[in-house]
């Protein structure tokens, strides 16, 4: 009878214990949602490490489980509180050899990108970031970073406001797809190694004057003063021009009312370059 008065007692206090278990489990409050959406989560773990923040020190001493420390990162938020990056600025680099991730153009909502002061960022800008949906567009100062624009910046036409990439070693011809981006207020691609031919399509961006100085462009597509190309100036002094400039561009009304090449770059310069008494050389 003892026996069995125990065994009774046992049974009950095992039926307890399941009891309150399942309770438990029932009543814990469910797991936090997550606060940022899991590819842009996964491209700030990329770009963490491809630029080597770690090793910034605290200015950029990220916590990668908490956006909140993503110091230069900004976000938007969709209607059910999920975030998505839409800005990345990092500035005032290490002297770290460090590189930009490929999958940057994985941020559906990125419209604003900044770099600058990073010494020895390197590799080529990740062209898959034209797919972003940019709207400005700055580098500066960061003169290991290498490669071209690309003619799928037309990809941008319908969003990009400011364009500005100076202090690179970006170069090669730009292209004439520039000129699609009716958007722009401002452009300066000055202090790089772009070269080549200056494109008339870029004269189409109606953000008034466009800086081209401090490059390597050796010729300009002379119907931006013969043709009615479009209504921008530019400014592209301390390049490497060569040749003679066209009588007919001479005569044109365009080139009366603005033209700006001179000084050129040690060496260089159109053979017969209008001077007037204040632009001689000293």
């Amino acid at each position: 009878m003892k026996t069995l008065k125990q065994l009774t007692v046992l049974i009950l206090f095992l039926s307890g214990l399941m009891t309150t278990g399942c309770d438990r489990e029932e009543n814990a409050p469910p797991p936090e949602p997550p606060t940022i959406n899991v590819t842009d989560s996964l491209v700030m773990v990329d770009l963490y490490h491809s630029m080597k923040l770690g090793e910034w020190g605290e200015a950029y001493n990220w916590d990668l489980t908490d956006p909140e420390s993503w110091i230069g990162i900004g976000f938007q938020t969709d209607e059910n509180g999920l975030k998505y990056v839409n800005k990345i600025s990092i500035v005032h680099g290490k002297n770290i050899e460090c590189s930009l991730p490929s999958s940057l153009g994985n941020l559906k909502y990125l419209s604003e990108f900044g770099l600058g002061g990073i010494p020895n960022l390197r590799d080529p800008f990740p062209e898959s970031i034209y797919n972003c949906p940019m709207r400005i567009m700055s580098i500066f100062d960061c003169p290991k970073l290498t490669d071209k624009i690309s003619p799928k910046i037309a990809q941008w036409k319908n969003t990009l406001e400011e364009l500005s990439i100076s202090k690179t070693s970006f170069y090669g011809e730009i292209p004439k797809e520039i000129g699609e981006c009716q958007l722009v207020k401002y452009v300066n691609l000055t202090w790089n190694k772009f070269s080549g031919t200056i494109p008339a399509e870029i004269v189409k961006i109606p953000c008034g004057t466009i800086f081209l100085g401090h490059n390597e462009f050796t010729g300009v597509d002379w119907r931006i003063y013969t043709e009615n190309i479009g209504p921008g100036d530019f400014l592209c002094s301390f390049n490497n021009f060569t040749g003679e400039i066209p009588q007919e561009v001479l005569e044109s009304e365009r080139w009366n009312h603005f033209h700006s090449f001179y000084p050129f770059n040690e060496g260089y310069g159109f053979t017969n370059y209008p001077l007037d008494e204040n632009q001689l050389p000293k």
